[in-house]
This record gives C-alpha cells, structure tokens and sequence, in this order.
C-alpha cells in the first residue's frame, strides 16, 4: 500500500514531462499544491445611487466564508475594508496601476487568501497576453502584484508553507525575433518578500504564431 501511494503522488510530476498543454492555466491546474481551484467570480459593473463611477463587485460565499470585493477607479475593497496602496508589493519592474483591473477582472478564495486578476481593458495586441494578479493575505492585509506575462491566479500554489508562483519569460532561439518557447521561474514569498525558489521549467511552442499551445520539457 505504502509504495501504491507513493506512485500515486509522482504520477502528476511524471505526467508532466512532454505533455501538450493549450494554454497556461490548464498548465497551472497539473502543479501541486495549487492554491485556487475552479472558475473564478466575474465582478459586475454597478452603481451607487447619487454617484456615477462605475465600481465592479462580487459578493458572496466562497473558502467557507461570506466575501465581498469591489473595484473602484483601480483601488480594491476586500470584506468591506479598503487594501492601502502601500500595503501591495510589485514584483521588481512591476508597477501598481489604477487600471490595472476593471471590467472583466475575477476573484478567487482560499482559506486566509484572495486573488484578483485582470486584463487591463486598453490591452490590445501582445498585450492582452500580460494580466495583473493580485495576491492578498487577508488577515494581515496585505497583497502582491505578481509578474504579468501569462499570469493566473490558478499559478498560485503553497509550497512548505510559503506562497509560490511562476516567472513566465520567453525563450529565443539563433537570435528569432519570435519566441521559440517560454521558462517558468518559480518564486515564494517568504518573510513579505520575493525569493527565488531555484526551480525552472522550459516550454517549446509546437504551433508558429501560437504562444498558448505548448510542451513541458525536463
């Protein structure tokens, strides 16, 4: 029985290798210890009476508990309490921006732990392949912006205990300005900060123009 389970936990490791993937959140959903699971709630456009700005909301129960989220000119209100500006820690290069989430943004819940995520609505392009993601601990109140290439709440996972997350860059070959494929750098939060976690991954494109159909290599 003992070596039946431990066969058990490595076949998803195993299964990884060489396997196609169309696109990265179906990649995500293979890793251990992933932190969300499922759809994510849509935050829907309303207003207050009296007030014309347009606020994006979800309520209701999730992980357990009654959650609401609102969105207003770019600022978050989790459970009723606004989360300051200086308490959310961008990735080194990323920027907190008010319009980074809006329409269409998503929540997610675990236990302790909210995600939001979000294309910006003047992404066009290339640019839509970039999504801001936010990672909120709740009972301290404070969050994360995350790297934005191909990022997803679902790439959330907890690792001993810390928070961990991909660095999605792209890989070129014989100096192509095409990608020829993408490597995953893992990072945790440890102690408030961003540590490397000294894993990587590497993905080949298997399709010329497609950045979203992909194999895992070793």
């Amino acid at each position: 029985m003992r070596r039946l389970a431990w066969i058990a936990l490595c076949l998803p490791f195993a299964a990884q290798a060489g396997n196609l993937f169309d696109g990265y959140e179906a990649y995500y959903t293979t890793l251990p210890g992933q932190l969300f699971h499922g759809s994510g709630h849509e935050l829907e456009p309303f207003s207050r009476e009296g007030s014309d700005d347009v606020i994006y909301g979800w309520k209701g129960r999730d992980a357990g508990q009654q959650h609401a989220v609102e969105l207003r000119d770019g600022r978050i209100k989790i459970d009723g309490k606004a989360l300051p500006v200086r308490s959310i820690k961008p990735f080194p290069d990323e920027v907190v921006n008010a319009g980074d989430l809006g329409r269409g943004a998503e929540a997610y819940f675990a236990d302790g732990w909210a995600c939001i995520e979000g294309t910006p609505p003047s992404a066009s392009g290339t640019a839509g392949r970039h999504k801001s993601v936010y990672l909120i601990q709740l009972r301290k109140r404070q969050a994360w912006k995350f790297p934005t290439l191909f990022a997803s709440c679902l790439g959330v996972r907890m690792q001993g205990g810390l928070p961990a997350f991909d660095k999605v860059q792209y890989r070129y070959q014989d100096g192509n300005d095409e990608p020829a494929g993408v490597t995953f750098t893992e990072y945790a939060i440890k102690a408030g900060k961003y540590v490397e976690a000294g894993n990587v991954r590497s993905a080949a494109f298997v399709e010329a123009g497609n950045v979203y159909k992909f194999t895992l290599g070793p």
